[in-house]
């Protein structure tokens, strides 16, 4: 399975609408569908979260749906923002470690000091990721309290 990074929040905006539900709580509005993911953005509804509000009914929140081995659509997460920022760090994370993971298999097989300068600078990229994700994670955990 290819490592992919989640759209960026302000490219779902973008993105023209596919469908939309309104609700009387707000509208979500499908903003990209893949073979297996389904974005819906919220574009009206509360500006933060409320007791006994559903909490993608959030402005900016992004709701993500599943296809289920039976074809049918599954809710899987509600990100705010800042969730979703960290989540893309994550799928950063995750394409730079197996990029070392080739990297270095190669460099098992055939070394070069080449490699070694790109094994270096993606271990330095993976260090800064890591810091940046931690700091976000902070924000995200103190959001939630």
């Amino acid at each position: 399975m290819q490592a992919t990074i989640r759209p960026d929040l302000g490219v779902l905006r973008t993105l023209p609408t596919i469908h939309q539900v309104s609700e009387s709580w707000g509208k979500l509005e499908l903003k990209l569908e893949t073979s297996d993911t389904r974005f819906w953005l919220t574009t009206e509804g509360v500006t933060r979260k409320t007791s006994g509000m559903p909490i993608n009914y959030v402005v900016d929140y992004v709701t993500v749906e599943k296809r289920g081995l039976d074809g049918s659509w599954d809710l899987k997460a509600v990100y705010s923002p800042e969730a979703w920022k960290l989540s893309q760090g994550f799928d950063y994370c995750q394409m730079l470690y197996k990029d070392l993971d080739r990297l270095r298999e190669e460099l098992d097989t055939h070394f070069t000091w080449e490699l070694q300068h790109e094994i270096d600078g993606l271990e330095r990229e993976l260090e800064l990721t890591n810091k940046a994700v931690f700091s976000l994670s902070e924000k995200v955990r103190q959001s939630w309290m």
